[in-house]
């Protein structure tokens, strides 16, 4: 490929095919300008099975190489018996809490290495499975606790576990796209980071750096690891000139590369390793470059037909397949990133040979690949993949497949309430997306994923903005933002809500949550802050709050010293006092 081919306008390459697909030789085999990562990398694992746990972070723009580093590391962990767990984030807003340890773990507990850790784990059982129903039947049913020190119960039941499966061997825990976390994932894998130091375990995850703006939540955590010394960030950069030469020529058997063609791809790309791929899968289907006898050749620079920019380059690529198997690419995309086989045949509308095909046709073209360790599963390669396609869609388009793909899924068992409740909203079908939202947030307390709830009733405020209803939401988001440990903010929403309940004559409703709110202000130290509503409300708000906090402890005074108490008044109205009633 150092000149221009032999025979000017030759051609499509001589391509090899299966059934009726084109396999298309557009995958670099080797792993080109991230050798000193790579080490690192590997340096970490080695230190961690020694004892010497860590955290590192991979932080790149999309195509950067963050995946493929992951997986090079995955395969020299298993070289050296390590266990690895994967799990990645979710770009919609599902509100799953723990998503990415509910893949990595839950694949792992599904496995025959779990056996042994299994029936070690005694007491955290019960906490476990809260999250992880697999773990039901070895031990008790969980029950709910309601209070934020459930939470912590189970983080430290999740680092028992993974201690253990660390124990022989080490383990790699790899966390990837963490820009797309959950509250409650960012929170447990802090907490996972700040008690490594001494244990055989790395933790390795990644992130978009161009997805991290200024407000970005996971900024101040990735800060504050590095602050603390807890994690280190390596930065994945564009590649240079050389290394786009290195990568084409890996990718054509070696083909010499000129510096013409390595200039002219280097400014297309950007020395984006995950663009160039797409570049020349492109160039060869369009057949810019092809095979002539047991060389590659390209046309002269000024005829190659190559898009400028990466989201052309992969639509383009689809529209080059047949019609159908586009509109079974454009179905997946609504899915999302991950998705089920048997609901997109669902959702296509088409013969199951006929998505069949589509699946191969995707795959054997390096669009999809299937789901590692799932059966029926399926994922795009890459997330540009998914994002390209489906911000092509029109919007009635994209509403249509929503709102289809939400009836689909509310029919199979496995598929959580936040996914339907995400598709329902996508198809602004508001009415149900309310109901089954609330669904969504309730199961979220259940695992206790707080965060995720709290984010669904937010949701919801701007739908439902009047009446009983109103008054319920909010009262159900205090309470979330309670348990989550924002007691300011739970006074603060609670206190709205019981005071639409009083409004709605449901008083005996409302004194259920001032307990709650009670629990808020005790926490936060906020009674003097209620001063707002006059020092009479404010006393009336503080005392009927603590009432049932103190009740517990002051059944034991006799019964007419309690009357005297619950008759005096502090000396400052607002304050607030244990012990003190109306």
């Amino acid at each position: 490929m150092n000149g221009p081919p032999t025979r000017r306008g030759a051609g499509p390459p001589s391509t090899r095919k299966i059934g009726s697909a084109v396999i298309i030789r557009a995958v670099c085999r080797v792993l080109v300008g991230r050798e000193e990562e790579l080490s690192t990398l590997e340096d970490a694992l080695l230190a961690a099975c020694r004892g010497e746990g860590s955290v590192m972070v991979l932080a790149g723009d999309a195509g950067m190489g963050k995946s493929r580093l992951c997986s090079e590391l995955a395969t020299q962990a298993e070289k050296i018996g390590a266990t690895v767990m994967e799990g990645s984030c979710s770009e919609a807003d599902l509100a799953l809490p723990y998503l990415p340890f509910l893949e990595a773990i839950g694949n792992y507990l599904s496995s025959a290495e779990s056996a042994r850790p299994r029936g070690r784990l005694g007491v955290h059982v019960r906490e476990l499975a809260k999250v992880f129903p697999q773990l039901a039947e070895d031990g008790p049913a969980p029950t709910e606790t309601g209070t934020p020190d459930g939470r912590l119960r189970l983080f430290e039941a999740i680092l028992a576990l993974l201690g253990l499966a660390a124990e022989e061997h080490g383990l790699l825990l790899i966390i990837e796209d963490l820009h797309w976390a959950d509250a409650s994932t960012r929170e447990l894998l802090d907490y996972l980071t700040r008690r490594l130091r001494n244990r055989r375990m790395l933790v390795l995850v990644t992130y978009r750096r161009d997805e991290m703006h200024r407000k970005h939540p996971l900024l101040p955590t990735v800060q504050g690891w590095q602050r603390s010394r807890l994690a280190q960030v390596l930065e994945l950069d564009p590649l240079q000139p050389d290394g786009v030469a290195r990568m084409v020529s890996s990718i054509f058997d070696n083909t010499n590369v000129g510096e013409e063609f390595r200039d002219f791809m280097h400014a297309r790309s950007e020395g984006n390793p995950f663009v160039l791929e797409e570049m020349l899968k492109a160039a060869i289907d369009r057949g810019d470059i092809y095979r002539e006898e047991a060389d590659w050749q390209r046309k002269p620079i000024a005829e190659l037909r190559i898009p400028e920019t990466v989201r052309d380059t992969i639509l383009m690529r689809v529209e080059r397949l047949e019609a159908g198997q586009a509109e079974v690419l454009r179905c997946a995309a609504v899915l999302g990133r991950s998705f089920d086989y048997q609901a997109l045949i669902r959702l296509s509308d088409q013969e199951r040979t006929a998505v069949e095909t589509a699946l191969q046709t995707a795959v054997q073209q390096q669009l999809l690949e299937e789901e590692a360790g799932s059966r029926g599963r399926y994922r795009f390669r890459h997330a540009l993949t998914q994002e390209a396609i489906y911000e092509d869609l029109s919007a009635p388009t994209r509403e249509r497949l929503h709102s289809a793909a939400a009836d689909v899924l509310s029919e199979r068992a496995e598929t959580s309430r936040a996914e339907v409740a995400f598709h329902l909203r996508s198809a602004n079908r508001w009415q149900e997306a309310v109901q089954v939202t609330m669904e969504a947030a309730a199961a979220a307390e259940a695992r206790l994923g707080y965060g995720e709830a709290a984010a669904l009733y937010s949701l919801l405020l701007p739908l439902v903005t009047t009446g009983i209803d109103r008054a319920r939401l909010l009262c159900r988001l205090g309470e979330a933002y309670w348990l989550m440990g924002t007691p300011g903010r739970g006074a603060e929403t609670l206190a709205d809500g019981v005071a639409l309940l009083e409004q709605a004559g449901e008083s005996l409703e409302a004194a259920g949550h001032r307990l709650t709110l009670g629990r808020c202000l005790w926490e936060k130290g906020r009674a003097r802050g209620l001063s707002r509503w006059g020092p009479a409300a404010s006393w009336r708000w503080s005392t009927s709050a603590l009432r049932g906090c103190t009740f517990s402890t002051c059944t034991a005074v006799p019964r007419g010293r309690w009357r005297r108490r619950r008759s005096r008044r502090p000396r400052r109205p607002g304050r607030m006092t244990c012990g003190s009633g109306r």
